[in-house]
Parts: C-alpha cells; structure tokens; sequence
C-alpha cells in the first residue's frame, strides 16, 4: 500500500498517467488491417466472391452491398473507437456471408496462424465463428462440466478469448436456457466478456438495431451501441431469392 506521503506528492496527471498504463496492459489493442481502404475492399471482395460462387451461387454485387463492403473496408483501416461490427438485416441478404469472407480475408493475411504456437497469448490469435445456437450448447458444458464435455468446455474458452470471434444469427438462440436448473445466457455472457476485454466482435443478425434492447435490456443494448459498428443490409438483394429465381 502506498504511504499516504507518497500519494499525496502525486499529481493528478502523474496518477491518471499510471492508472491508465495499467488498464491498457490488461486491454487487448483495437483489430485493424494495416492496408489501404483500397487494398481490404479488394480483399473482402474477392473472398465474399468465393464465398458466394464456392456455393453455386450467382455472384451479383448489388450498390447496397458494394457499400457495406466499402463501409467494413473503411472501418478496419480506421481509427475508430468502436471494436466490434453488427452486420444486421433481413434473411438470405448475404450478412453471414460477408462475416466467412472476413474469416476468409483474416487467415489470408495471417496463414502462419493457422498453425503458431499460441500458448500463453491473450488474446488467442485467429479468427472463431460460432452460431448464436451452438454457442448455447458450448455454454451449457462450461456451466456444467463433466469428463464426457471437456472438448466443448475448452471450446467455449477459446471463443471467448479468440482475437476476432463471429456470432452468426444473434437472437435465433433461447433468450434464456435451462440446463439442470440453472439459466444460460450464451449470447450475452460472451458479448459481455468480450466488451470488458474490449475483443474484436463481429455479429450477425436479423434484429435491426432498435430490437437489441426488446430481446435482450436495457444494459447490454448500451454495451452493445458503444461497441459496434452499424452494418446495414437494409436494401441489399437478397441473394437466396436470386439463385431460386435463375
């Protein structure tokens, strides 16, 4: 414990400078791209293409996603405060599909990655993407952890402390699950871990942004806003109905 001599010879821009260096050695640093704007578009385009075609897919760019491409682009170039995206807009109109082409992108730049020794690093590098479902499941063996489960509880672990990590259908899952009395709150547990941790965050869904706070409350729509980036398929194509009409 400090000495009440030496606190009180600190200034307050001496104490706010150390308070500071500490929180930001316990605090993972922003996810970015160290590429031009230009050079990611280029990037998550070709691999939302792939994404696409690799399905036997029509690949048809329409304005509406060529703007998010760009928006996405611009925010993993930038300097922007915010450190996850929500990627939010009706059935079938290519939201998880940009998130796998991220994934995509992500082990393109990073192929040594795939194979590092990761041991002892926070946060763990690579890229995870989970269903808000599945993450249900993961959760429920972490909360109740026998011999048979240790694959999935390990599993569940890694999500949390991946460097990037993609929800995919956020609301789809239970709002609350039972598992042996006790209640599971997967979606939200996860996001709220990771927003403390300040982990990049990508999140599909078909909640538009006001619903967050219907489905979920009040307290984690605000962690929610002040983390995300808003990407809006609003009035992109949807691209099932593209393949089922050709």
């Amino acid at each position: 414990m400090k000495t009440t001599k030496d606190v009180e010879k600190m200034d307050v821009e001496r104490i706010y400078s150390e308070l500071k260096r500490r929180k930001l050695s316990n605090t993972a640093p922003r996810f970015r791209l160290p590429y031009s704007t230009a050079k990611v578009y280029e990037l998550i385009y070709a691999a939302v293409r792939a994404e696409v075609e690799c399905r036997s897919r029509k690949f048809d760019l329409d304005v509406a996603t060529q703007a998010n491409i760009q928006d996405v682009a611009q925010w993993l170039t930038s300097a922007d405060s915010t450190f996850g995206l929500y990627i939010c807009g009706l059935v079938g109109v290519g939201k998880t599909t940009l998130a796998k082409a991220l994934q995509q992108v992500y082990y393109y730049i990073n192929e040594e990655e795939a194979v590092a020794d990761k041991r002892g690093l926070f946060p763990v590098p690579g890229y995870q993407f989970v269903s808000s479902k599945d993450l249900v499941l993961l959760a429920k063996a972490y909360n109740a952890p026998t011999k048979e489960n240790e694959h999935a509880r390990k599993q569940y672990i890694g999500l949390l402390q991946t460097e990037v990590l993609s929800i995919d259908d956020l609301g789809c899952e239970p709002r609350e699950s039972m598992h042996y009395g006790d209640f599971v709150t997967a979606s939200t547990d996860v996001i709220n871990y990771r927003y403390d941790k300040q982990l990049c965050t990508i999140v599909t869904s078909n909640l538009a942004p006001h619903e967050i706070v219907e489905r979920y409350d009040e307290r984690f729509a605000d962690r929610f806003r002040e983390m995300m980036h808003l990407v809006n398929y609003e009035n992109a194509t949807q691209w099932r109905k593209q393949k089922q009409a050709s």
